[in-house]
């Protein structure tokens, strides 16, 4: 079996994933997140404070965030080629899968670090979301 790349898709994957990431931890899930990490913003919402401390602005975690985005979608395109999964359905229920054990492993690692349950929430249950999306895009947009 050959290994088939849509570039296009796993473009599409890391651009829909980042509009993801964009609504969850802003618009949809700031506040309990911010609570959760002991994050706040100054009252001219100039500088972000963890614990009191300033948060030095970097550009370093999207720059992180991006390309492990482009080496999940790699990854899942590379299981949906192997399990012939070539439908929207599919390419989400592998994606789910994945986006189910590293939700797993989400909250294992906030008890252990004693981070509370709603944190636990917002970023497992956005791994989840964001794993079933890329096999989705990846499943329904198979390069022929």
């Amino acid at each position: 079996m050959n290994y088939k790349v849509n570039w296009m898709a796993i473009v599409a994957c890391v651009i829909a994933c980042m509009g993801i990431g964009f609504l969850w931890y802003g618009a949809l899930f700031q506040a309990p997140w911010m609570a959760g990490n002991g994050i706040t913003m100054t009252d001219d919402h100039s500088k972000m404070l963890k614990n009191g401390v300033e948060i030095p602005m970097s550009a370093t975690p999207m720059i992180l965030n991006t390309v492990a985005m482009i080496v999940y979608a790699l990854l899942i395109n590379w299981l949906i080629n192997k399990s012939n999964a070539n439908n929207l359905v599919s390419g989400a229920t592998i994606g789910f899968i994945i986006g189910l054990i590293s939700c797993i492993q989400v909250f294992i690692g906030n008890l252990f670090a004693a981070n509370s349950n709603t944190l636990s929430m917002v970023d497992g249950s956005y791994a989840l979301v964001v794993f079933t999306v890329i096999g989705a895009i990846l499943g329904a947009w198979q390069k022929k």
